[in-house]
């Protein structure tokens, strides 16, 4: 019994030890302006990732919510060196215009840049009237 009892003991404390490498996503604060509000002027929703300390990989979900209308936002991503001069990288499809929380995702398997820009925006042009919550979700892996 006391053998038993050493083992248990031994086997928690190993468990104790070791490093869990599950990660997980951050969330921007949510602030007042983080909806997308179009009837007259183009509005857009916009969040800076800054990726340094040897980050490899980077994934980003947005998750867009609507509040009324008929939405044709999309989301965007840019990646700038210096926090100036932006290069687009990737686009989404439009949000659905559907009731409840939609969500897009991108993913970059290198980090190139040290800035990545999301901006959630209607199209160039678009002239609908629409609300769309927006939230921004990220996460930074450092290669293995």
């Amino acid at each position: 019994m006391k053998k038993v009892m050493f083992l248990l003991v031994m086997v928690a404390g190993l468990l104790s030890f070791t490093e869990s490498k599950a990660q997980r996503a951050t969330l921007f604060p949510t602030i007042a302006g983080d909806t997308v509000s179009t009837s007259t002027s183009l509005d857009t929703v916009s969040k800076t990732i800054t990726v340094t300390g040897g980050y490899s990989a980077l994934g980003v979900q947005v998750v867009g919510t609507k509040v009324s209308g008929t939405i044709t936002a999309k989301a965007y991503l840019y990646g700038s060196l210096d926090n100036s001069n932006w290069i687009l990288t990737d686009s989404s499809a439009a949000f659905a215009n559907a009731a409840g929380a939609q969500s897009v995702s991108f993913t970059k398997q290198t980090t190139p840049y040290v800035y990545y820009k999301i901006q959630v925006r209607p199209p160039g042009g678009a002239t609908s009237t629409e609300a769309l919550a927006v939230k921004v979700y990220y996460v930074l892996r450092k290669h293995d």
